[in-house]
């Protein structure tokens, strides 16, 4: 996924596309809609696996939006949602009715090809829009879906009972492909036999491409010399060129948006949130028997998750923090109970994660996530997943009580985790909410001493007004001396 943009979302009219790098810096003023962007990332996981009413799980333990009337902006009557997913562009429409909300429009953009859904209150497609041509397929019909992001959708096919049917998952482009088939019978003005059409079609392939590149596709099949000789003079104006390729594209469309809804629900999937309430340390943990296959939203899962660790995985977690950090964290376990310490890799000296400052407990469950996303063989155990999977972290106010010194530190951990990641075949991609100065001078540093590209960077700037482009966000972008374009001055400053 390599950008995002959301509208009428709490106070955000229009982000704009944002894109995901490596780092991404989400930065403004208090209230300017930074959280409400961030927590979109775990607000449409939270919604995966489970029964719910409509699109969204609104409200769970990770994040709380309330409902769509609390969410959607104040005086508008939809939400959008819009992901960049080479080579497709889809934009997800969401408004509400008497009994729930539902996503009422779905559009997929494929360069100058465009395929959209519209689709009614009952769970029913009104028409599919190919390219401005409507098609009225009132036979397809959609189901809310507990396991991915978009809804799931079925053909109606007719039974020998009066008015019965029964419903077949759109799994194959031959389903909506007779308009297709019956415009090619009619090009040809019906010369060629069923079979001849039937190789023509095939022979055109399923494919989605741009309008030049479906001609160049079409004119390929030079036989039968009826055929040919027809489409051999079309442009990509002409009209019953025009006309084919929108039937082309229809027969595919319903494929087409259920492979984007099966990447879309594998991007959410992988994302971890840790959000700006951690849980504090405390002297002793009653020690649970559960497999953890990861770190709650707080850390409060924590100490059980390091316990829960192999040998081998807890001498590499270790290793990893005594290369970032001089310290490591260290587990004891007695009478039923588990304690947590911190443990200075230079002197030796041991202390209980409760007695080692608030600064510490707070960043704890960030450093051991960072950890496990760049742990091939904790990442496999732990998740199920391959481990070239995309991965998003989700990080609100990762300097949350921290000196500024360690808060530089941290930017050369994430900029550490991400090189880490690539070499690791791991797409890892981290979104951080931050006030922090230190965090993004210290990027700026690195990039200029050729540490690190400023191309695997985005900073985004909330604002609580629309800037000249009607957004509510502007994109600043470090320069070869790690200094910030587009910036404004003294953003920092307290006057």
């Amino acid at each position: 996924m390599d950008s995002i943009r959301i509208k009428n979302l709490h106070c955000l009219a229009d982000t704009g596309a944002i894109p995901l790098k490596p780092i991404n810096i989400l930065v403004g003023a208090n209230s300017s809609g930074k959280s409400s962007f961030l927590r979109v990332f775990p607000l449409l996981k939270q919604g995966l696996n489970t029964n719910k009413r409509g699109p969204i799980l609104w409200l769970s333990e990770d994040v709380d939006f309330g409902d769509f009337k609390t969410a959607v902006k104040r005086g508008e009557k939809n939400i959008e949602l819009q992901f960049d997913i080479p080579p497709f562009n889809v934009t997800i429409n969401i408004v509400d009715s008497n009994t729930s909300d539902y996503i009422n429009d779905v559009t997929v953009v494929l360069d100058d090809q465009t395929i959209r859904l519209v689709i009614n209150n009952k769970g029913e497609v009104d028409n599919i829009i190919i390219n401005e041509e409507i098609f009225c397929k009132n036979i397809v019909c959609t189901s809310e879906s507990r396991t991915n992001i978009l809804p799931s959708f079925y053909i109606k096919e007719s039974l020998d009972v009066a008015n019965d049917y029964r419903l077949t998952r759109i799994r194959h482009s031959m389903l909506l492909d007779d308009d297709a088939i019956n415009f090619i019978d009619g090009i040809v003005s019906h010369k060629l036999s069923p079979n001849t059409i039937s190789n023509i079609r095939e022979k055109i392939g399923f494919v989605v491409k741009n309008k030049a590149q479906m001609l160049q596709q079409i004119k390929r099949i030079t036989k039968p010399v009826t055929w040919h000789a027809i489409v051999d003079t079309w442009s990509v104006s002409d009209k019953d060129f025009i006309s084919l390729n929108n039937r082309l594209l229809l027969s595919v469309a319903l494929p087409i948006i259920d492979e984007i809804n099966n990447r879309l629900t594998r991007y959410f999937r992988g994302v971890s949130y840790v959000g700006p309430i951690r849980a504090t340390a405390e002297r002793y943990y009653r020690r649970q028997n559960l497999a953890l296959s990861s770190i709650d939203s707080r850390g409060i899962n924590l100490p059980m998750f390091i316990n829960d660790l192999n040998e081998m995985e807890k001498r590499d977690l270790k290793d990893w923090m005594i290369k970032y950090f001089d310290f490591y964290l260290l587990t004891d376990y007695s009478g039923g109970h588990i304690a947590i310490s911190l443990v200075n890799s230079i002197t030796g000296e041991k202390t209980n994660l409760a007695d080692s400052g608030f600064g510490f407990s707070q960043i704890m469950p960030i450093i051991v996530i960072l950890w496990t996303l760049t742990s091939k063989r904790t990442f496999r155990r732990r998740t199920g997943h391959r481990f070239n999977d995309i991965c998003y972290y989700v990080i609100e106010q990762p300097e949350l009580h921290l000196h500024p010194a360690f808060q530089a530190k941290l930017a050369d951990v994430f900029i550490s985790v991400v090189k880490l990641a690539k070499e690791n075949d791991l797409e890892l991609k981290l979104i951080l909410e931050t006030h922090s100065e230190s965090i993004i001078n210290r990027i700026g540093r690195r990039i200029s001493e050729q540490k690190f590209s400023k191309e695997d960077v985005t900073v985004a700037l909330f604002e609580n007004v629309l800037n000249k482009d009607q957004k509510n966000v502007t994109l600043a972008e470090f320069d070869d001396d790690g200094l910030l374009d587009n910036w404004p001055i003294g953003f920092f400053n307290a006057d």
